[in-house]
């Protein structure tokens, strides 16, 4: 834990550090004029090298994100070991405690973003801000004090070095389980998008308890498939009255998404209950780094996935700002594609055993297959991480972020 939280702080102090670079637009008020509004004058002081300002900062975030990963690994082998011990009817009651203490940190950090990077340098209306250096500089705080809490507070008992190749095959042989390979498959300002972030996590933080009371022992499937469809209704309504210009305002954009996290939330803890159930005594941190893994690895691959569609459709910024019928329908094309997705998604729900007492029992007589370990090894999680790392580093640079497959429109 503390080498993970040592190298997010040094990144976040390189990132302190460093200067951010000329703005795209001199003046924050060219980004709402399409690109024929734009003089002469204006075009000539565009900075088209602001992009490629950002690179060292991607690279340190990456670097930052590592750190977290490592650091989010370790503690979270120690949570799985600590919630094995729970009784059967309230397993579950400390991982939902965890990550409602997550939420509330992640509401101070909202407030950060939003009240401290709220200038009109950054799209805001404040007078001032702390810079991205300034917010840099508190992560790196924040890392050190954390990194020193790990390394002081956290009790744990020697243990004899062990073999990697033997760690590494117990956890194929894991892998290689039915029920593991089965589970793993408008304008806004940033003061009030933060305060709708705030407001989602503390939404977010009412769901979880509300889990942690009453549903610690509902049916996984069901759970998940009316928590997924729920996310969908309620998005579909401010996505498509915005998009038709039936009513525009920030706060319907904002505010109601915010009930999709009760549903987004309840479908989430879901997954970390069920493994809880299928760890291993002795491998809990490997297992949980493959779990972290293969999750994180979710929302990018969403991600390239989506600029690989969405470059099928003229939705880029220009045309979003022509704003006629054509590109309204291009819109909602895109994200019907979306809402199909998700829906279609529920399918994969009955691979997901019904509660803790199903999922031992698969775990104990369900069987195991080298082939769909395998197969879970290389093409769910090889092809997946080499796919997305390769997409998503192919828009920073201009050679080939043309590339379809990178969101672009076609390299002539």
């Amino acid at each position: 834990m503390a080498i993970g939280w040592a190298v997010c702080a040094v990144c976040s102090f390189v990132m302190a550090v460093l200067p951010e670079g000329d703005p795209y637009y001199p003046d924050n008020s060219w980004a709402s004029l399409s690109e024929s509004e734009h003089t002469a004058e204006q075009i000539a002081e565009i900075n088209y090298d602001a992009p490629d300002a950002g690179i060292k900062f991607v690279l340190l975030m990456i670097v930052a994100n590592l750190g977290m990963v490592l650091s989010f690994t370790a503690y979270g082998g120690t949570l799985v070991e600590l919630s094995q011990r729970e009784g059967e009817k309230r397993r579950g009651d400390l991982q939902t405690m965890i990550w409602v203490a997550r939420d509330a940190g992640g509401v101070v950090a909202s407030a950060l973003v939003g009240f401290g990077l709220n200038s009109e340098e950054y799209g805001g209306t404040f007078a001032g801000s702390i810079r991205v250096g300034g917010l840099m500089g508190i992560c790196a705080a924040t890392s050190i004090i954390t990194g020193a809490v790990a390394w002081y507070c956290i009790e744990e008992e020697k243990v004899e070095r062990r073999s990697v190749r033997v760690e590494l095959g117990k956890l194929f042989d894991l892998i290689q389980y039915r029920v593991v390979y089965q589970s793993v498959w408008l304008t806004i300002s940033p003061v009030n998008s933060s305060i709708a972030t705030i407001i989602s996590t503390l939404i977010s933080m009412g769901s979880l308890l509300a889990v942690r009371q009453w549903g610690l022992n509902w049916n996984w499937r069901w759970m998940i498939v009316i928590t997924e469809l729920a996310v969908v209704f309620v998005d579909c309504f401010p996505t498509f009255l915005t998009i038709w210009d039936v009513v525009r305002s920030q706060w319907f954009w904002l505010g109601v998404p915010l009930l999709e996290q009760v549903p987004t939330n309840i479908g989430f803890i879901v997954s970390t209950y069920c493994m809880v159930e299928i760890m291993e005594e002795g491998n809990e941190a490997a297992f949980y780094g493959l779990v972290v893994a293969v999750s994180s690895l979710a929302s990018p691959f969403a991600t390239v996935i989506t600029k690989n569609i969405d470059a099928n459709f003229d939705i880029a910024t220009a045309d979003l700002q022509r704003d006629d019928t054509e590109v309204r329908q291009q819109v909602t094309y895109a994200y019907l594609c979306s809402y199909a997705c998700k829906i279609f998604s529920t399918v994969f729900v009955l691979l997901i055993p019904r509660q803790k007492a199903e999922t031992q029992e698969m775990r104990r007589n369900g069987g195991k297959s080298k082939l769909m370990g395998v197969i879970v090894v290389i093409i769910i999680i090889a092809f997946t991480y080499v796919w997305t790392i390769m997409t998503n580093i192919m828009p920073i640079f201009p050679s080939t972020s043309c590339y379809q497959i990178a969101g672009g429109d076609g390299c002539s």
